[in-house]
């Protein structure tokens, strides 16, 4: 039994089970399979699963960046030895945001592949979804099988862009608005049910307000390595920051509820060395792979936070980042 696991059975700091559960809606967003451990080195899947979308176009993204960025703090920074990536200096992560604001259709979920723009989600109860996210102008050129025609948003140019195709269930496809939201500046909604016509797609287009959306992640990380950014978030509780100049390397950090089981050393791949160590006041497990370092600890919530980083970050950088990890309010 490791620390963690004593202090579960005979901790006098026992709280409530967490109330973050996914609800219907969101587990019909996304894609159903559990993630893989974090050892594994595979969290998180290439696809978002669209339901009702049996069409990539819907979920194909171009290369884009990332949404804007919150205002950092700025506490003192950390350098680990150098590496063939260069080194590692911890700073103050910044808060992601979705640059904009659909009005009209309620709350937004949010989601993100590794590399690809952030996805706005706006559901609806009888599956008429929207989805809005950043694109390139000829985000159509890459599909075959499709049909086009133009339209204008505002008086600035757009396409709608059509499958020519059926759906697995036999029902109507979803239709694509790309439209120049400013100037260089492309975006794409995607209508599915009652939104999947011209006319509600361009009216919706006309309601997309330049107002950010802070992101909703389970937990918060306040250390991260300096240039790196957020480049893919699962379920809103794995995150994965990513250096953009080596897109190989990343750090990832898995929130589980109190409920999920922990790791053992058996379960870790490659695994060189455990250490039992202390992640802000409380007992955790230090794991030593061949390819990465990887924290798990308790919050004070109990819930499980694991941070996994490769090996070129120190162990101290690797247990600071997981000091930095705090539960979402």
């Amino acid at each position: 039994m490791n620390d963690i696991e004593l202090l579960d059975a005979y901790g006098p700091d026992a709280a409530p089970p967490s109330d973050a559960v996914l609800n219907a809606a969101r587990a019909r967003l996304l894609d159903a399979e559990a993630p893989r451990p974090l050892a594994a080195r595979r969290p998180f899947t290439r696809r978002v699963a669209l339901a009702g979308l049996g069409l990539a176009m819907a979920v194909a993204v171009a290369g884009v960046t990332l949404p804007r960025w919150g205002r950092p703090a700025d506490p003192a920074p950390t350098t680990a030895t150098t590496t063939e990536a260069g080194p590692i200096r911890l700073v103050a992560a910044r808060a992601p945001e979705f640059p904009y604001t659909l009005s009209g259709l309620g709350e937004a979920t949010f989601t993100a592949n590794p590399g690809d723009p952030v996805i706005a989600v706006y559901l609806a109860g009888d599956g008429s979804d929207v989805y809005l996210t950043s694109t390139e102008k000829d985000y159509d050129k890459r599909f075959l099988g499709i049909g086009e025609h133009d339209v204008e948003v505002g008086g600035r140019p757009g396409r709608i862009i059509e499958s020519t195709g059926s759906s697995a269930d036999g029902g109507a496809l979803p239709l694509v608005l790309v439209w120049e939201h400013r100037p260089g500046e492309w975006l794409r909604l995607t209508g599915q049910g009652r939104y999947a016509t011209d006319e509600a797609l361009i009216e919706l287009a006309g309601r997309v307000e330049d107002k950010p959306q802070r992101l909703r992640f389970e937990v918060t990380v306040g250390l991260v390595p300096d240039g790196w950014e957020l480049a893919a978030f699962k379920n809103e509780s794995i995150l994965m920051y990513r250096d953009p100049a080596h897109p190989e390397i990343d750090l990832q950090v898995q929130w589980a509820p109190e409920s999920a089981p922990l790791f053992q050393d058996e379960q870790v791949q490659g695994l060189q060395r455990q250490r039992r160590v202390t992640v802000q006041g409380r007992p955790a497990d230090l794991f030593q792979a061949y390819e990465f370092w990887m924290v798990q600890a308790r919050l004070a919530d109990r819930s499980i936070v694991r941070v996994m980083t490769p090996r070129s970050f120190t162990a101290k950088q690797a247990l600071e980042v997981a000091e930095s990890v705090r539960r979402a309010g």
